[in-house]
């Protein structure tokens, strides 16, 4: 008999657990970087803390999953996630396959930004004219001009001071706070072009109710002045 009640106290502890659960209404599905490894109320980053924001604001849940870049783009394309934040919109490229931009509304700008020599500083109208400029691996579709693509940032920002590189274009997030240490103050910065970062959705269903979700939290925080701080802008400054 002590076995059969202990048994039913765990039965009632389980079913009780799942009746308070409180249901996610969404999944987002997050690409990894190096300061967000862990899912859900872990996940660390301007990404993870902009959904937070945006459930809030419209006081609904969202579960947060980390994935690699691509297996998170395949992720929503499945219909294992919702959305996938965030991405950049190039132009009139099409959205990657299975998956549709949601354009009512943009999660800001990705600046790219221009590092090259002071001694032989280049602009957006002059650097597509250089013999070797430099991108971030993955990024070759962004430029109408001949690049050569890199894995190594800080190793390109010192091929750029060698000279056998003319410059390096790539988000301004990823190379800007190398520019600290003292051997890049002969790095020039320009901007090169602002890029919208949307939200992506999959393409073969229905995501009236993501895109609902996306549309109310990002303009109530755009009203409250809270959505200024997940915006990158470009700040013209040399190091």
């Amino acid at each position: 008999m002590p076995h059969i009640t202990r048994v039913l106290w765990i039965l009632l502890s389980i079913f009780s657990t799942i009746a308070y659960a409180q249901p996610y209404d969404r999944v987002a599905s997050l690409a990894e970087n190096p300061s967000s490894q862990k899912d859900g109320v872990d996940a660390q980053g301007k990404p993870p803390d902009l959904i937070r924001e945006l459930d809030r604001a419209t006081h609904t849940t969202t579960k947060i999953v980390l994935r690699p870049f691509a297996r998170s783009l395949l992720e929503t394309a499945k219909g294992n996630a919702d959305f996938h934040i965030p991405f950049i919109q190039v132009g009139d490229l099409p959205a990657p396959k299975g998956l549709a931009y949601v354009t009512e509304v943009a999660i800001g700008q990705r600046p790219f930004v221009i590092y090259s020599r002071k001694a032989a500083p280049l602009d957006a109208n002059a650097v597509g004219k250089n013999k070797v400029v430099l991108i971030e691996a993955g990024h070759s579709s962004f430029f109408p001009f001949p690049v050569t693509e890199s894995g190594c940032m800080s190793c390109s920002l010192d091929m750029v001071l060698l000279k056998r590189a003319d410059a390096l274009i790539v988000a301004n997030d990823i190379v800007d706070p190398l520019l600290v240490n003292p051997k890049y103050k002969s790095i020039h910065r320009a901007l090169y072009k602002s890029y919208p970062v949307r939200a992506l959705v999959n393409a073969n269903a229905d995501s009236t109710a993501t895109r609902r979700y996306l549309i109310e939290g990002v303009t109530r925080l755009t009203q409250s002045g809270e959505m200024a701080k997940y915006l990158n802008e470009y700040s013209d400054w040399q190091p």
